[in-house]
Parts: structure tokens; C-alpha cells; sequence
């Protein structure tokens, strides 16, 4: 993983196989906002460090050595329509959001808005 920035930050997602809840490390890069490493974290232990402190809007990629969902593995993500969770992805062109239960088709899209915060 590269070195992380002043400006770097943790995300909330949850793993759409396990149900388990899990940290994202985010930096800022050249105006996007990078994924670097996925961790396990309670969701309670989160919030006390202040993971969802944070809202951004704009532009998503991985680092090169982005490991993914720490349960299931997967590198991809969605956001939840709904409930506005990122949740890890395969691929598939349904999903089930593991936080609020919504069904919907995936579609791609440009930016993204997300909230974390701490580190």
C-alpha cells in the first residue's frame, strides 16, 4: 500500500456475503478519492473513532494493492440506493443490500457521495 496522506480517511461498508461489517481506508489522489486497504472493524468500535464523521462527493478508484472486502474478498463495490451503505460486489446485475434488505439492478455511475471520517 502506498503511503497514505494527511488527508486520509476511513469508510464503513459491509460484506453483502457475511453480513459483517468492515473499515475502508480512503485517500485523496490527484482529485479522486482512492480505496487503499479494506480491515475488519466493528461497527461500534468504528463509530467511536469517528468513521462517520466525514462526507465526500466525487470520484472513486483503487490502489494498486487494494485488497478488498476482508471477508469475502471481493474488490468491487456498491452503494445501496436505499440506505446509502457501500457494500462489497462480485459483479452481479442484482443485488440485496445486507444492511436494509432493498433488491435493485446495479448500474454504474461517475461519483459517488460517501461519509467517513477518524484514522
Amino acid at each position: 500500500m502506498a503511503k497514505l496522506s494527511k488527508d486520509a480517511f476511513a469508510v464503513m461498508a459491509i460484506c453483502g456475503k457475511s453480513r459483517e461489517h468492515f473499515g475502508i481506508t480512503v485517500d485523496s489522489r490527484q482529485g479522486k478519492y482512492i480505496f487503499c486497504w479494506g480491515f475488519k472493524i466493528k461497527e461500534g468500535q468504528a463509530r467511536r473513532e469517528g468513521y462517520d464523521t466525514k462526507s465526500v462527493h466525487g470520484s472513486i478508484d483503487f490502489d494498486d494493492d487494494y485488497n478488498g472486502c476482508p471477508y469475502c474478498g471481493a474488490r468491487g463495490f456498491y452503494i445501496c440506493g436505499t440506505c446509502g451503505k457501500i457494500v462489497c460486489y462480485k459483479g452481479e446485475s442484482f443485488v440485496t443490500c445486507p444492511n436494509c434488505g432493498v433488491g435493485s439492478t446495479v448500474f454504474a455511475a461517475e461519483t459517488f457521495d460517501i461519509s467517513g471520517g477518524g484514522f
